[in-house]
């Protein structure tokens, strides 16, 4: 069921989307995910109390209050708490403190956010099942590797270092579900936007991993999920989104 190999189909399709030209079909969801970065940015000044307090725990360890990934945790706890979050959130955390970071432009973020939010999407797909959902906080166990690959694009990384971003940030997917409901809920999401924009980080400055990193024997598909469908991440992957269907 799980690629073996060292090459792997999937991580090169989703590389190739997260750093290539997107058409004029991904038009749709570029608008759909300029809003969402909008609204994800007028959120950044008004974190709730979780938040707050996870912002101070982390300045007490050292990160100041405008620390990228303080930020970006602090803002993926206070999304999920104002609406169930899905994968799509700490992407969108992740895309708000990477832009703040780098002062990228509007359309470039819009861009990573698409990008970061349907390659999400298309790995829920590969992997969902009630047995996955029962075991997961789908929103950041996943949520995560749509992210990296929406930061690796705001950072311009190439395909090698997009490639090892995104194993380095699948082996920090994680999230249990038994704490749905529970504010932990939340900085698990948070977190996840935070791991993703460090494993970015991490490979642009030579850190590397396996390339077969969502398929490969030990990788996240194999040791998480009960089920694993590579053709709903590769078929039609820049040409039909399914975050605009």
């Amino acid at each position: 069921m799980h690629n073996p190999a060292a090459h792997s189909a999937v991580s090169d399709a989703l590389v190739r989307f997260a750093s290539g030209s997107l058409t004029e079909r991904g038009a749709p969801a570029i608008v759909a995910a300029a809003r969402a970065v909008e609204h994800a940015r007028s959120k950044l000044a008004a974190l709730n109390g979780a938040s707050r307090q996870t912002a101070s725990l982390l300045q007490f360890q050292g990160s100041g209050p405008n620390d990228t990934r303080v930020q970006s945790w602090a803002l993926g706890a206070t999304l999920s708490n104002e609406a169930p979050a899905t994968v799509a959130t700490p992407v969108l955390a992740a895309v708000v403190a990477t832009g703040e970071l780098v002062s990228a432009e509007a359309d470039d973020l819009a861009a990573a956010a698409a990008v970061g939010i349907e390659a999400a999407l298309r790995i829920h797909n590969a992997v969902d099942s009630d047995e996955f959902r029962a075991r997961w906080n789908v929103a950041s166990a996943v949520g995560v590797l749509g992210a990296v690959l929406a930061v690796a694009r705001i950072l311009k990384l190439d395909e090698t270092r997009t490639r090892n971003a995104l194993g380095i940030a699948a082996t920090q997917s994680a999230g249990l579900a038994h704490n749905a409901g529970l504010p932990l809920a939340g900085l698990e999401v948070g977190k996840a936007a935070a791991d993703a924009i460090e494993a970015a980080l991490m490979a642009k400055h030579g850190f590397t991993s396996a390339p077969a990193s969502i398929d490969g024997r030990r990788g996240f598909a194999a040791l998480m999920a009960y089920r694993f469908d590579a053709a709903a991440i590769t078929e039609g992957l820049g040409d039909e989104w399914l975050s605009v269907q």
